[in-house]
């Protein structure tokens, strides 16, 4: 009896931490949403500080006696990721916080934890600012209509990607987002885009307001707070963010209170206004006032000449003010969006002799005039210029056209449909997230031959389980390596080195398992379900895989003595914002008349190259016998039901977990054996112990 007690300890002790358990599924983006706890301050418009400086923010909930707070951030530096975690000095009085930093802080984007009678946590909601700042790089992204795309959803997806992707290679000092982040009031929606720029985008400041497709805005509210606000950065760049609604434009309220806080900081030499319609709907340069009806004028189809844009011409009284404030107030810029398209006005007032730019970007990932892209700009504190560190072939800046059809922004993803100068099928850096079972897939490409794209980047990833790299594809000088990793919380922290050159193209798994099965085949819909010779038909192909996920689909009609590739498209899933688990396809043809058997062949592939194939019998001669009964398919091994997360846990002090050097993936027949010696433990457990009570 002893010999198996210390068998089955053997069993039950010492091999499990040699084999690995089966690993969760991953999580998803999504996993990474969360609603903002103060009107003030969020993902969507941190508060901006310098290192020793204060700040003040409401909190939605009482957070009972307060015990502390602290911000933290996860950096890249010297080589290795580092958290780096400040105590600060917090007050609580009425509904706001008062929250002091250590003069010793490290600039950056930080996360903001207030620790009361529960944890509250703000998510990327404090900018540590370097006050030697001598320039702003930024970003400018607009009507990313999370939800829709143009031709469809998918698209839509993956250009939002792809810009995030594009703007994160770009290295800005920050982003700004000029509304209509999703297409309607959708509350899921807001979720990804919270969780998309949270985990692609986790180093960079974001300062966004709300369209009018964010209208009524309490979803959007809900994850960004406020939808006007401002913000001082340092003591040289103001930032005030308006909201249009849907009237398309400003109220005067909300004109009246933009030009208290440009008096009050009078002193600021640059000043930049954020609001989603333009109040300019052309393209050029501008040399007039506020008042003069010769140039400002009401827009009319009757009157196309006017430069205003048609939803401000419904309020001249605003639109005046408007540009009132713009001129005695030494405006620099006005970034907007809504008319996805590109709109660069210099405007110079004959009053005051003050330059202003009024910048317009296109559309990130909707329906546009050119094409979906984002806008980049550097501001030279120094100077007081404007420059653009890209420029694409079409850059024209603020050169006069008609046309109002400028292509200045940096192109994204794809543009398949026809745009407004009759160009279609547009391929600039496609590429797209797939989040399968047990891997992030990512496919990476930059066909932009002017525009190098190279950064170290730090993502954010919901993750469970074990971590392995591996790149798939990799083309045309392209590279892509994990330089570390850091586990945090149900989070898994990656810098990652990304080298993008023009005509590179990348396919990347990010897994917490092997895939050592092929993808399943599980449904074919015809449409007729017997289609006759000479006759069309379309099938619905659903394709599963609980691995890595579907790389390649082929279909190919066999019949008539040919064999002919059909188009596959994706019919489900509507979107890759979620995760995933199979793809159906939906193949159409024709059947050849008088070919006798005619099939389709299908054929899958899976990113770590497992294959299945299928056929399937659609038509027969009329007088071809009957086939003879089917076999069953052969045997696949269970699938194991895919593991619960754990229940989501309040974050906590954080403390890194670094992972230890990853084990090799073992085989499943070392867990059958080990099954097996378990069974025999017990066994002999069992008859010893019926041998002791006979003796006894």
């Amino acid at each position: 009896m002893r010999k198996a007690a210390l068998l089955l300890v053997f069993i039950v002790v010492l091999l499990p931490a040699n084999l690995p358990l089966a690993q969760p599924p991953l999580p998803g983006v999504p996993s990474l949403a969360s609603q903002t706890a103060s009107s003030d301050i969020s993902i969507g418009k941190p508060a901006v500080v310098t290192p020793g400086g204060s700040f003040s923010f409401s909190l939605s909930t009482d957070p009972g006696p307060l015990k502390g707070g602290y911000i933290y951030s996860v950096v890249f530096d010297g080589g290795k990721l580092v958290l780096l975690n400040y105590t600060l000095t917090l007050s609580y009085s009425a509904g706001r916080v008062s929250a002091s930093l250590p003069s010793g802080v490290r600039p950056g984007l930080y996360d903001l934890v207030v620790v009361g009678q529960a944890l509250i946590e703000l998510p990327r909601s404090v900018w540590v600012l370097d006050p030697s700042k001598t320039s702003f790089r930024i970003v400018h992204v607009t009507d990313q209509h999370y939800g829709a795309g143009q031709p469809d959803i998918l698209t839509g997806d993956t250009n939002r990607f792809a810009g995030y992707v594009v703007a994160s290679l770009l290295s800005p000092d920050f982003i700004v987002d000029t509304g209509d982040l999703a297409d309607t009031v959708n509350e899921q929606y807001y979720r990804w885009a919270v969780a998309y720029e949270r985990a692609f985008l986790y180093s960079y400041p974001i300062f966004a307001i709300p369209g009018n497709h964010d209208t009524p805005s309490n979803s959007w509210s809900k994850h960004y707070g406020s939808p006007t606000w401002y913000r001082l950065i340092g003591d040289k760049l103001l930032i005030i963010g308006l909201y249009t609604y849907e009237q398309g434009y400003a109220p005067l309220e909300q004109l009246r209170w933009a030009e208290e806080v440009l008096k009050q900081h009078a002193s600021v030499p640059y000043k930049v206004i954020m609001m989603h319609h333009p109040v300019l709907y052309y393209q050029g340069e501008l040399k007039t006032t506020y008042d003069d009806e010769r140039v400002i004028y009401p827009y009319s189809p009757q009157s196309p000449g006017s430069p205003l844009y048609s939803s401000w011409s419904g309020n001249m009284e605003a639109t005046r003010y408007f540009l009132r404030i713009v001129e005695e107030n030494g405006v620099f810029a006005v970034f907007s969006g809504h008319v996805h398209r590109d709109l660069y006005v210099k405007y110079t007032s004959t009053r005051t002799g003050r330059t202003t730019y009024f910048l317009t970007a296109t559309t990130l990932g909707m329906g546009s005039a050119i094409y979906d892209g984002l806008g980049f700009y550097e501001i030279d504190l120094k100077s007081g210029s404007i420059n653009f560190p890209v420029k694409t072939k079409t850059f024209t800046g603020f050169a006069n056209d008609t046309r109002r059809l400028a292509q200045n922004s940096i192109p994204v993803g794809t543009y398949p449909p026809p745009n407004n100068l009759g160009v279609s099928n547009q391929v600039f850096t496609p590429s797209a997230l797939y989040q399968w079972p047990h891997a992030y897939v990512l496919t990476l490409e930059n066909k932009l031959d002017y525009l190098n794209l190279e950064n170290v980047v730090v993502w954010c990833l919901p993750w469970s389980g074990e971590f392995s790299a591996k790149t798939i594809e990799s083309a045309g000088g392209a590279e892509f390596s994990v330089l570390d990793t850091l586990s945090l919380g149900g989070r898994l922290y990656l810098a990652v080195r990304i080298k993008l050159p023009p005509g590179g193209r990348l396919v990347v798994a990010l897994s917490n398992a092997p895939d050592t099965s092929p993808p399943t085949i599980k449904k074919v819909l015809l449409i007729p379900e017997q289609p006759q010779p000479g006759s069309s038909f379309q099938a619905l192909v659903e394709v599963e895989d609980s691995g890595w996920g579907i790389a390649r689909f082929t279909a190919t009609l066999v019949g008539g003595g040919a064999e002919t590739p059909l188009e596959a498209q994706i019919y489900t899933p509507g979107t890759f914002a979620n995760p995933i688990s199979s793809f159906t396809y939906r193949v159409s043809g024709k059947v050849p008349a008088g070919s006798g058997e005619v099939k389709l062949v299908f054929s899958a592939v899976d990113f770590a190259g497992n294959k299945v194939e299928k056929e399937v019998v659609i038509a027969r001669s009329p007088e071809q016998p009957p086939p003879p009964p089917a076999q069953p398919p052969p045997t696949q091994p269970p699938e194991q039901p895919p593991a619960q997360p754990p229940p989501e846990q309040p974050p906590e002090q954080p403390a890194p977990e670094r992972p230890a050097p990853q084990p090799a993936f073992t085989a499943q027949p070392m867990l059958v054996a080990a099954a097996a010696l378990l069974l025999v433990a017990v066994v002999l457990l069992v008859v010893a112990g019926l041998r002791a009570r006979k003796k006894a």
